[in-house]
């Protein structure tokens, strides 16, 4: 599969890409009303990016 980055987003992309794979093999994650410390954590790290990419502020 190619990698691809978004076309809106693409400084925000590692965060994104490091919360998708974290949540699709952590069982926490993928179970309603229960939290994951480090799915919470990237999760975090994607937010932050994402006012950065959108500023230009990138770096």
């Amino acid at each position: 599969m190619a990698s691809q980055q978004t076309t809106v987003l693409p400084a925000a992309e590692d965060e994104w890409r490091a919360a998708i794979e974290h949540a699709a093999g952590c069982l926490a994650c993928r179970t309603p009303g229960t939290v994951c410390e480090t799915g919470e954590a990237l999760l975090a790290e994607y937010n932050a990016a994402v006012p950065q990419a959108r500023s230009g502020d990138v770096g």
